[in-house]
């Protein structure tokens, strides 16, 4: 049997999540099964992954969560969730732009 070093309980799931890269880029992955701990990660090539990143979770950027790798595979990464804190250069999906703001400084929209 297997020695499972888990704290909490590990759900199955198959949900796509991004991994925020350098540079502002985002890599697409599939987390494949989570706990409140850490989670793997199913990637095209888990080369590209740097050991710790910001794991995007929402299209829209909102849930999002600091990761570092504890274990690869060729196309598997293990990591563990890290406490929040500050971080440059993290990648979003959609920016903040507040609409009304932007419509009252650009004027009513023109129709044909």
């Amino acid at each position: 049997m297997l020695n499972n070093k888990r704290k909490s309980r590990r759900r199955h799931v198959r949900y796509t999540a991004w991994l925020a890269l350098e540079g502002n880029k985002l890599h697409g992955c599939l987390l494949s099964d989570a706990s409140d701990g850490g989670a793997r990660l199913e990637i095209e090539d888990s080369k590209i992954v740097p050991d710790s990143f910001t794991l995007l979770l929402a299209g829209n950027g909102s849930a999002r969560r600091n990761c570092r790798v504890v274990w690869r595979k060729p196309q598997q990464v293990g990591v563990t969730f890290e406490r929040p804190h500050a971080r440059r250069n993290q990648a979003t999906l959609v920016p903040a732009l507040d609409a009304d703001k932007v419509a009252a400084q650009t004027g009513p929209a023109e129709t044909d």
